[in-house]
């Protein structure tokens, strides 16, 4: 089915004919765009696409993943109507095993979690699941989950139906065609160099799975990607062995796939072998690697014991081929920020030929349209920190991160590997004081204190963690008296210059033009008005400007400054060059009087504004802000002089209790506020009216990206999505992320965030309620509640914080 001849251009140039690919040059090609060519360096599918398992589930742990799913799903029972090329597509049901109470509750929140985008699924008891499959041994499972609609597909013969849809619609597929370089000019991607000569291409799409970061290096892009061992094993023909639903033994690692009277057993081990490209050989093409048996022995055993009758069958194939991973089990995904017209779709981690026909549309409509039709900043290529890109970090990450695929996916759960790469300057003094530690973007941040001798570390429950109590102590000093944040993580970006006060206009919705030490808070959109940041841009001097975000969005805010500022301007990096202490509570203004030379009395210095100030006579830079929603003061200064200036805020705040709080707290502390974090409650999908933000845009300060699209949605009225804070009324239950929002017994969004109140004695969380003409009075009339693991719980709703909603205690 492959085209002979290379044309000259194309619209679209796309790497790599797996399913990605294929999926991609089809929905291009069914929205109109037919100048569309894939290039495959030998046949279709032979990378990675032909060994892999072909399962189609609908569940994944998130909303966005989910939702790709549940649409592949969808297209493949309808292809080989479509195309006429047969796929092995059917509907066999999935069942998920869960044999500790933990587990079955995470099955419990992901199928509540699911069924807001129309996924059903049912638990069922062992009399059921013995039904259903015949001959597994029931022994150690506590419950399971099935959902009768799942299925499976043959990856070749999909793979091989996109590309024939493609081509029917004018795409072409050509195969035994290399690509040995993408030819950039001035920053954009142009076309590629292949075997059989040049391409120019308008928009170039690398989906060239274990190949992806190789091709992309060149470029100055460096993919967090990396390959690791992946192995199955198939039986002989079981006589007996019935057509029964995929199933999955997340507790042993192992998943079981009946195939034409056989049964395939793969799994996903905790010790996965990272495989770099040079034991890949520059032929490869359908081929695989010697199998390790004492590596997947255990995995042998487990299925054994799962499955008994696999014990008594012969083996047809033990194969061991490589796949693609990312560093945290999610998809690269979209347009690079360091190349124009040059985008990306790898690293499926297994879930390629689930999620792949999701990921081909949304691809499809990002090329075109110029954004994606979906929220999927976490897959979005930009997500990475430099630090998360580099080789080592990769071979050193990325194999646990394959392991964590069927481990329990905890709350605030926290890799092995990769760490301590990037430190506050700070760390070891706040080790010494207990400090447990998280990794965000690479930084090591202080998430909680360990006290009264406990060891500081996690231990992971779906309950009340162990560091519960220790960050509930953290939480309410800050409320009652003080506490003291490390914030050295923030991302710190100097842009000055004689323009540098129009160019940041032009990014920002809120007013620039203000006196030297105004704090800015502000939003970054796009041409649809879409938030593409929120973060706070302070003037300190007239020609010099910082701006401060948080570190995990630090390559995406990087490099929309480089892509955005204009005119006689230089940006900087300064993340590394300042520390950032937070200093929030009632008694902020006592203990930073005796240690600074500034007045920071009410009247002396107000909110939202900061100076140059010296502390125990070192120079700071000193401004009034809180994340908190209390009284507070964050100082920035020189990494080399933190310490001293934090050893002297905790002298100073002796006196009132000063308390060392983590990140966990000031979440709890924000949500409590009800400010939002992007990201999480906010992102490009959602608009300023939306979010609840339209107070901070201001449209007559000058012209800003996205100005007349924001003037159109105000000017709309309420929009039909509106951000929404919960309290729920039981004081037991803990919200984490993604729990739907039931709204007189319908769901109508899911929550964005969650953590627990404890100024206010119950959990809290945000989202966003799909309710057209959402008013406070209908808020109040509505009876609403949040399901956790399939149960509703009562919950209190509001547009307004919680906690101080006037905020008068920040502004005291």
């Amino acid at each position: 089915m492959s085209d002979k001849k290379l044309p000259e251009s194309a619209e679209v140039v796309i790497i790599g004919g797996g399913i990605e690919g294929c999926s991609i040059a089809y929905h291009l090609a069914k929205r109109g765009v037919t100048d569309v060519v894939v290039l495959e360096r030998k046949q279709l599918t032979c990378g990675t696409t032909w060994h892999a398992a072909g399962l189609v589930s609908q569940l994944w742990p998130t909303p966005t993943l989910t939702a790709l799913a549940k649409y592949s799903h969808e297209l493949y029972a309808s292809l080989e109507a479509e195309t006429g090329q047969a796929t092995g597509y059917r509907k066999t049901g999935s069942i998920s095993l869960a044999r500790t109470s933990e587990r079955l509750e995470e099955l419990q929140r992901t199928s509540s979690m699911a069924a807001v985008f129309g996924v059903e699924s049912e638990f069922i008891d062992n009399d059921r699941l013995e039904e259903l499959y015949p001959g597994i041994s029931t022994d150690g499972i506590i419950g399971a989950m099935y959902i009768e609609n799942d299925g499976q597909t043959n990856p070749i013969d999909t793979t091989i139906a996109l590309a024939k849809g493609a081509r029917k619609m004018g795409a072409k597929v050509i195969e035994d065609c290399k690509v040995n370089e993408i030819i950039s000019e001035n920053g954009t991607a142009v076309g590629v160099k292949t075997a059989m000569g040049d391409i120019k291409a308008d928009k170039v799409v690398l989906a060239a799975g274990l190949w992806s970061r190789d091709l992309a290096a060149p470029l100055g892009i460096d993919l967090p990607l990396y390959a690791c061992e992946h192995f199955y094993v198939v039986t002989d023909e079981m006589p007996e062995l019935t057509k029964r639903p995929v199933l999955r033994d997340f507790d042993k690692g192992i998943y079981f796939k009946e195939d034409v009277g056989k049964m395939l057993i793969g799994w996903f081990e905790m010790d996965a072998i990272g495989c770099p490209m040079s034991k890949i050989p520059e032929d490869f093409c359908f081929d695989q690697f010697d199998v390790d048996m004492d590596h997947i022995e255990p995995y042998l055993i487990g299925g054994m014991e799962t499955f008994p009758e696999f014990g008594e069958a012969g083996i047809r194939t033990f194969f061991n081929g490589p796949e693609s991973f990312t560093n945290d089990n999610l998809h690269l995904m979209g347009p690079t920020p360091e190349v124009d017209h040059f985008y990306v779709a790898c690293g499926m981690n297994s879930k390629g030929i689930g999620g792949g026909g999701g990921l081909g549309k949304i691809m499809a409509d990002w090329i075109i349209d110029g954004h994606p039709s979906g929220d999927v900043w976490e897959c979005d290529v930009r997500r990475s920190h430099p630090v998360q890109r580099t080789q080592s970090y990769v071979e050193s990450r990325i194999p646990e991160a394959l392991g964590h695929s069927y481990d329990m996916h905890w709350p605030f759960y926290q890799y092995h590997t990769a760490r301590d790469l990037m430190l506050s300057p700070l760390h070891e003094t706040l080790k010494q004081q207990g400090a447990c530690f998280g990794e965000v973007g690479g930084y090591e941040r202080s998430n909680w204190f360990a006290r009264d001798g406990a060891e500081a570390k996690y231990e992971y429950s779906y309950k009340r963690q162990n560091w519960f109590e220790f960050y509930q102590q953290e939480h309410l000093a800050v409320r009652e008296s003080l506490g003291l944040f490390d914030m050295s993580s923030f991302a710190k970006f100097e842009v000055s210059g004689p323009d540098a006060q129009s160019a940041l206009q032009y990014i920002s919705v809120a007013d620039m033009n203000v006196e030297v030490g105004k704090v800015v808070y502000t939003q970054w959109l796009d041409e649809r008005g879409g938030i593409n940041a929120d973060l706070s841009i302070v003037k300190v001097d007239d020609n010099r400007f910082w701006v401060v975000t948080s570190i995990g969005s630090f390559n995406r805010d990087w490099w929309h400054l480089k892509k955005h500022l204009r005119g006689d301007v230089t940006l900087t990096d300064i993340s590394q060059q300042y520390a950032c202490l937070s200093l929030q509570g009632p008694n902020a203004r006592k203990a930073l009087a005796k240690i600074t030379d500034t007045d920071v009395s009410a009247e002396g210095f107000a909110f939202g504004v900061g100076r140059f100030a010296k502390f125990a006579g070192i120079e700071c830079w000193l401004q009034r802000l809180s994340y908190a929603g209390e009284l507070g003061w964050e100082i920035f200064v020189a990494a080399e002089n933190a310490v001293a200036v934090f050893k002297a805020i905790q002298q100073a705040g002796a006196e009132y209790d000063i308390c060392n709080a983590g990140l966990h707290a000031l979440n709890s502390l924000r949500l409590e506020k009800g400010f939002r974090h992007w990201g999480h409650d906010i992102g490009a999908e959602d608009n300023l009216i939306q979010a609840g933000l339209g107070f901070v845009a201001k449209p007559d300060a000058g012209d800003f990206i996205g100005r007349e699209a924001f003037i159109a949605q105000k000017a709309a009225g309420l929009p039909a999505s509106r951000i929404v804070q919960f309290l729920l009324t039981d004081p037991e239950p803990l919200l984490y992320h993604n729990e739907p929002i039931i709204m007189d017994g319908e769901a109508v969004g899911y929550l964005t965030s969650g953590m627990y109140g404890h100024s206010l004695g119950g959990a809290i969380g945000m989202g966003f309620v799909n309710c057209p003409g959402l008013t406070a009075e209908k808020l109040n009339e509505a009876q609403f509640e949040i399901e956790i693991a399939r149960k509703r719980f009562s919950a209190k709703a509001s547009l307004q914080a919680f906690y101080d909603p006037k905020a008068e205690r920040m502004k005291v």
